[in-house]
């Protein structure tokens, strides 16, 4: 059994919505009276068509000079790491030969002086023990 399909028609596709941004200035802005409209016996002073170029290029310049900047705050804050660090290390440095002079025996003797104790002149005894076998 043949059915008789009518084959509709496609719709017709849906015309795209276009955002343009100077096509909304120009609502609010005479656009094309400040830079010139195509008309007949007037020439464009600047065509309004190249104005979404020179707003990717400006945007684009606007980034580039953002990643330059940001860089240059990277370096400068790594500079004063580094003379941070080496300021860290050397301050270490002294505290370390300050805490090993501080442990000698004739600073500790200087400093307990006072207390009344003395240094032992005597060298210690060695003990030995025998220990039996079993």
């Amino acid at each position: 059994m043949a059915q008789n399909r009518r084959k509709s028609k496609p719709a017709p596709p849906r015309p795209r919505r276009q955002y343009r941004l100077f096509d909304w200035l120009n609502r609010y802005l005479p656009l094309d009276r400040v830079f010139g409209e195509n008309e007949p016996g007037k020439h464009e002073l600047v065509p309004v068509k190249y104005f979404y170029y020179f707003g990717w290029l400006i945007l684009l310049l606007v980034i580039y000079e953002r990643i330059g900047y940001q860089s240059e705050q990277y370096v400068r804050k790594s500079l004063e790491l580094k003379k941070e660090v080496e300021d860290m290390r050397a301050e270490y440095t002294s505290i370390k030969a300050e805490y090993m002079k501080r442990g000698k025996q004739s600073e500790v003797i200087g400093k307990v002086k006072g207390t009344g104790l003395e240094e032992n002149l005597v060298p210690p005894k060695k003990i030995v023990a025998k220990v039996p076998a079993r």
